[in-house]
């Protein structure tokens, strides 16, 4: 073994990439609300608006993440070449021409106002629909990339795409009903916000069934499982994302949907913020969870065990040589 080396045998991605994957399922997440909420009539037009201002942005600003971790510009760019044969590539098509979408839907809708004429209508719809499908596909794919690398298990399994574009929904939600507070709470009747806390309850019960069902098929099966075991382990994903970023909001979002009836206007916004900030905190714990409890798996051969191990003093990881038990 090349002492050099020290035995590497995995980098793990840190917070600019777990930044990154929360921006960008942020921006697609708070995208997609908003454009199904334009079909749904003019209750849900304030949500239309606040997500359609955060879809660009955090995707831009998700983006500049990315870029730091890449180390240059020019790697950002070399990264769309041979989609043909490589996901990275693919997802950088699909996140550019999702920007592209969000900042078109955004400059019609928001500062031509097309959506006056029916013509404007049949355009933003058009664009609507298209901008839908190229979100999805971003919020797919930084779960189909952590898939893509055949290494790690944990990563391998084909819910973890389903558990990022649900995540992603979820977040982009929240975002939206926190701008709403912020940006346009006296504006904007309670009811709109009782319907946003429905809508966020329900979503939020997808997400605990998905995040359940992908922990549970990766403990039943041997090479996942170490890693399952980790996450399960870690105090902030069990606290801060089930507990705190799960439990908690929707607890408050049913509330607000449900059991506010005769609160004030100024409660129900603060109740609304204290769940979104809760819920945003946690999808951001989920993906940095994600990210670090991806491990190779520990490897027997002829009755000895190869683990990853810190060594002293060495900031890089090694291999350790364990005798049989």
């Amino acid at each position: 073994m090349n002492p050099k080396a020290n035995g590497q045998l995995q980098k793990e991605w840190g917070w600019l990439i777990a930044a990154y994957l929360f921006l960008g399922g942020v921006g697609a997440g708070a995208y997609t609300i908003a454009a199904i909420n334009s079909f749904m009539g003019e209750s849900l037009e304030p949500s239309t608006v606040v997500g359609l201002w955060i879809g660009f942005p955090a995707l831009l600003i998700g983006s500049l993440f990315l870029i730091a971790d890449l180390g240059t510009p020019k790697n950002a760019v070399l990264a769309g070449m041979k989609p043909g044969s490589s996901w990275i590539a693919r997802g950088t098509w699909i996140i550019s021409t999702f920007m592209v979408l969000s900042l078109i839907h955004l400059i019609l809708h928001v500062f031509m106002g097309i959506g006056e004429t029916a013509g404007g209508r049949t355009i933003l719809s058009v664009v609507a629909v298209a901008g839908i499908a190229f979100a999805v596909g971003t919020m797919a794919y930084t779960g189909i990339l952590l898939g893509a690398s055949k290494g790690i298990p944990f990563w391998r399994s084909g819910v973890v795409p389903v558990v990022f574009v649900i995540s992603a929904v979820v977040t982009g939600h929240f975002t939206i009903a926190l701008g709403m507070v912020l940006w346009g709470g006296g504006a904007v009747a309670a009811e709109s916000f009782r319907l946003m806390a429905a809508e966020a309850a329900a979503l939020v019960v997808i997400e605990v069934l998905a995040i359940f069902f992908f922990l549970h098929e990766a403990y039943k099966l041997p090479d996942p499982r170490e890693s399952a075991e980790r996450i399960l382990k870690n105090r902030m994903f069990v606290i801060g994302y089930f507990a705190l970023g799960l439990g908690l909001p929707l607890v408050l979002m049913l509330l607000v949907s449900l059991g506010m009836a005769d609160a004030g206007k100024s409660t129900i916004l603060g109740v609304v913020a204290v769940g979104s900030i809760l819920g945003l905190v946690g999808g951001l714990i989920l993906r940095q969870a994600v990210l670090i409890s991806g491990a190779l798996p520990t490897l027997n051969m002829a009755g000895f065990e190869f683990r990853r191990i810190a060594r002293p003093k060495e900031p890089k990881a090694g291999i350790g040589l364990l005798p049989p038990s």
